[in-house]
């Protein structure tokens, strides 16, 4: 890509990969923007612990005065970053944190004359590093989705975070350290006291700004957008994000992050010096784990999304931060102040524990920031995402309060009791996030179980839409294609399957959940209407059904007849069918393939399956174009599979599709995927009166 290209098409939507110039570049420009702020903020706050009068006060003080801009710019920052390049607010962004930086060494040198007023002033400082980060957070979040592909935001996400929390480890050790060699007290000469600050603090701001100029340039969202009024554009930023509830409760999972996150951030110092008697830069030290475990749980959230945005991380990250929470408060509650074996033995528990507890942030955290991104619109990305900041560092804000009542104001909680309290705080938050939702949560846990069994990949993962109803119609080869599908899938989609198959075996509260539409073949004709009609009202509701149309499981390696009656469904809807093919499954121990389920040596594992995801298709006339785009789609499958050579041991499909040297019928020559196979027992007509019995739709297990 040469310069002066954007990485955007004409919808807005980014086209470049995690290796693009602009991604790297933006990448670079966070993790020296982070690594900045911590050093900055973790240094004042050192420095501000050695003052006597705001010894007790500094880490909520400095907490309050680096957030409190966000909430004051929140509406100005959305503006902004709508109505300008983000590319060129980005730059403007990391050119001012270089005059932010000499503001501060001023003021640091003033303090080697007046310590108290010179404290005072860096923390203005701060409060001047704030705003400049308010203003960076929406046009760098908003940056993504413009220069990423939609199916790699998560992964980019989960770099992005790995970046931040990595920057802030080592902004926040950095920052004890430079707190250590610096002195800045009026005894001491100002240009030694100055040296290692300025130096570091302004070094990296200038690396900062030279990053962002590698950014490809990136059109305005909203070029005709007029300046708000604060106050106003504040409240309608928040009544925008109410509107999308599924955004606003990503919004509130996010704030609670950030809440927790800075109540655990500030519970380290406490943890570090008062409980285990460690010094500063060991607390740093201490500190460091955590934030790899939140850069190494963000990563494998980009990993475990496979391409889409996976809200079910979200209650496993939540169930982790319980498991950490608790256990630090188990491994650090019974220690001794004045003993230090007691002390040294729980040095690395808590390291560990530490580690966990990032862990399940960086699960936590990353589908939502995705969620908030892929699932806005363009044109209100940045009032979203600074809605979302809004609330996020009000919860910061929240957090330094609670801080500081629960240490000082009469409580006199220690880190350990902290960390109880955030354990258990959470329980109650994670149970809300199971209840709300269950087919996210349930499609995380099969995720981890499939992947014991199967090695997915899913092919066109773009063609499902992203918002509004369709039909997937799908070929059904073993009793784990529902399973598959839902995994290859960020939306919840919801199945049709047989009733006598989801009441059995205790499974129908969970089929429930799921939100499974019940076919009851038995039951007559005019029950399958009524089955096909609550299909029909959940796509018209814009949700996502799958229909199995061969009504049955192949029992010979062939895609059967597709029923009629899946018709009914879309008739009439402006909502189209997506076809799917699954391929590779027969063979696998779930499918009919000699003759038998289950009872069989799987030949490969983990059992290597591909799903085709095929373009949607707007108002088909007749079932047979439907079926024929299913097998035009194992036609591909099986050519991809010819290019990279027949894996070992693998079973061919037979999608009865006629090759280029079947036999021509009459005049007409050309190959047509067209089962041979007369179509038997179709689903009876919407308005049929014919009480025969009638097969099933499905029979998909899920």
């Amino acid at each position: 890509m040469t310069a002066g290209q954007t990485e955007m098409d004409s919808s807005g939507r980014g086209t470049g990969g995690l290796r693009s110039r602009s991604f790297l570049a933006l990448l670079v420009t966070q993790g020296f923007g982070s690594l900045n702020d911590n050093v900055f903020r973790w240094f004042c706050v050192l420095q501000g612990m050695k003052v006597e009068e705001l010894k007790t006060s500094t880490i909520s003080l400095g907490l309050i005065c680096f957030t409190t801009p966000y909430l004051l710019l929140a509406s100005h920052s959305a503006y902004v970053s709508d109505r300008f390049s983000k590319r060129k607010t980005i730059v403007a962004c990391k050119f001012a944190e270089i005059v932010i930086m000499a503001i501060a060494v001023g003021a640091m040198a003033l303090g080697g004359v007046d310590e108290m007023l010179g404290i005072c002033l860096v923390f203005v400082a701060v409060f001047l590093m704030g705003a400049q980060s308010a203003m960076f957070g929406p046009a760098k979040f908003g940056a993504i989705p413009e220069i990423v592909r939609s199916e790699k935001i998560s992964e980019a996400n989960g770099m992005m975070q790995m970046v931040t929390t990595a920057a802030s480890a080592l902004g926040m050790f950095a920052g004890f350290v430079v707190s250590d060699m610096a002195d800045l007290s009026p005894d001491a000469p100002t240009l030694a006291g100055l040296l290692w600050p300025a130096g570091v603090l302004i070094s990296i701001a200038v690396l900062g700004a030279v990053a962002s100029m590698a950014i490809e340039p990136l059109t305005p969202a909203d070029p005709a957008r007029q300046p708000p009024n604060p106050f106003q554009e504040t409240v309608s930023n928040l009544a925008l994000l109410y509107q999308g509830r599924p955004l606003f409760r990503a919004a509130l999972g996010e704030a609670f992050f950030w809440f927790l996150a800075s109540l655990a951030t500030s519970a380290i110092t406490l943890m570090g010096e008062q409980v285990l008697g460690l010094g500063q830069t060991a607390t740093g030290m201490l500190a460091i784990a955590l934030v790899v475990g939140v850069g190494t749980g963000s990563v494998l959230a980009g990993m475990m999304s496979g391409g889409k945005v996976e809200l079910g991380l979200v209650p496993l990250g939540g169930s982790v931060i319980v498991l950490g929470s608790l256990g630090l408060y188990w491994v650090t509650g019974d220690v001794d102040p004045t003993n230090s074996a007691t002390q040294v033995a729980a040095v690395w528990p808590a390291a560990t524990c530490l580690i966990v507890l990032g862990l399940g942030a960086g699960f936590f955290i990353v589908p939502l920031v995705a969620f908030l991104q892929d699932r806005s619109e363009r044109r209100t990305r940045g009032r979203i995402l600074a809605a979302a900041n809004f609330i996020s560092f009000s919860m910061m804000i929240v957090s330094a309060i609670v801080f500081y009542v629960v240490t000082e104001g009469g409580l006199g909680w220690g880190a350990p009791t902290i960390f109880l309290a955030a354990g258990l705080g959470t329980i109650p938050i994670l149970v809300y996030v199971l209840w709300l939702l269950p087919q996210a949560s349930i499609r995380m846990l099969i995720w981890v179980l499939s992947r014991l069994i199967y090695r997915v990949k899913v092919f066109g993962r773009e063609n499902i839409p992203a918002q509004g109803g369709a039909l997937i119609v799908a070929n059904h080869v073993s009793y784990m294609d529902g399973f598959l599908l839902l995994t290859s899938s960020s939306r919840p989609i919801r199945f049709v399957a047989h009733a006598d198959r989801v009441n059995r075996f205790g499974i129908a509260r969970l089929t429930r959940l799921m939100g499974v539409i019940p076919i009851r073949s038995t039951d007559g004709p005019k029950a399958i209407v009524a089955s096909l009609r609550q299909a029909r009202a959940a796509v018209e509701n814009g949700e996502l059904v799958c229909i199995f149309p061969e009504g049955q499981l192949t029992t010979s390696g062939r895609i059967e007849d597709f029923h009629r009656g899946m018709m009914k469904i879309v008739d009439g809807l402006d909502a189209p069918i997506v076809p799917i093919y699954l391929d590779e499954l027969w063979g696998s121990i779930f499918s009919h393939e000699r003759g038998r389920f289950l009872w069989k040596i799987p030949r490969r594992w983990p059992y290597p399956v591909s799903i085709h995801v095929g373009e949607p298709q707007d108002c088909p006339d007749t079932v047979e174009e439907v079926r024929n785009a299913v097998l035009a789609l194992g036609q591909k499958a099986e050519n991809m599979r010819d290019v990279k050579g027949p894996a070992a041991d693998t079973v061919e499909y037979d999608r009865r599709v006629e090759s280029p040297s079947a036999e021509p019928t009459g005049d007409n020559d050309q190959a047509t995927p067209v089962d041979p196979q007369p179509e038997t027992n179709p689903v009876p007509e919407a308005d049929s009166d014919d009480e025969r019995p009638a097969p099933p739709l499905s029979e998909d297990e899920t």
